[in-house]
């Protein structure tokens, strides 16, 4: 995993919110696995950002992790979520559910705890692309892999990324490499076994 934060000019549409206290948070993220710790690092990164005029939509399952935080830094707002589906992990992620705002002018942010690989957050903005054509994307997440970094900035031209950590790793799977815990589950408060279904594509365990 990336130890510590820090500032990288790789892209202009790329921007990192390098923060101690996020580093301090992180490690003991690692050790004690609380969605308390998940919601201050949330907290570490909005009060950064500018937030003005932004209507998160937060991606199920993870980003719920950062609704509280968002609105403790920014205020209560207009905001939306969206559920991303996938019979496999191995698979390419389908939007099986999303309600937002249709804000005027709208800046919309793509919340979510992580981007590993990118698919799934990549499955979001062509969802967004043909519901709300012309509006800015934008995505946020603490974590940011290489690989989704990479993956966002070469298919999502308009698209700002948001993170404190850009430089994380990803295993053969595309999953991020360190955490040894779902965040998805840990949001859920749930290690064990989920029941998981959709209407237009059936269930998984």
């Amino acid at each position: 995993m990336q130890e510590i934060s820090y500032p990288e000019k790789i892209d202009p549409r790329l921007h990192i919110y390098p923060s101690q206290e996020a580093d301090r948070l992180k490690s003991r993220l690692l050790e004690h696995h609380e969605t308390g710790i998940l919601d201050a690092i949330g907290r570490e990164l909005f009060t950064r950002m500018d937030t003005a005029g932004l209507v998160p939509i937060f991606v199920l399952r993870g980003g719920l992790a950062l609704k509280d935080a968002y609105v403790e830094a920014a205020g209560f707002g207009p905001a939306g979520v969206i559920v991303p589906w996938r019979a496999r992990h191995t698979e390419d992620p389908t939007v099986s559910y999303a309600s937002l705002p249709v804000v005027p002018g709208a800046r919309y942010a793509l919340v979510d705890t992580l981007i590993a690989s990118g698919r799934t957050i990549i499955a979001c903005l062509q969802a967004l692309r043909v519901r709300v054509p012309g509006a800015r994307v934008d995505v946020v997440a603490p974590f940011l892999a290489t690989a989704g970094r990479e993956r966002v900035i070469a298919d999502a031209a308009d698209t700002h990324i948001h993170c404190v950590w850009h430089a994380e790793d990803v295993d053969g799977d595309g999953r991020m490499v360190g955490p040894g815990f779902d965040v998805g589950d840990l949001v859920l408060g749930w290690q064990g076994r989920h029941l998981v279904w959709s209407g237009e594509r059936g269930e998984r365990a």
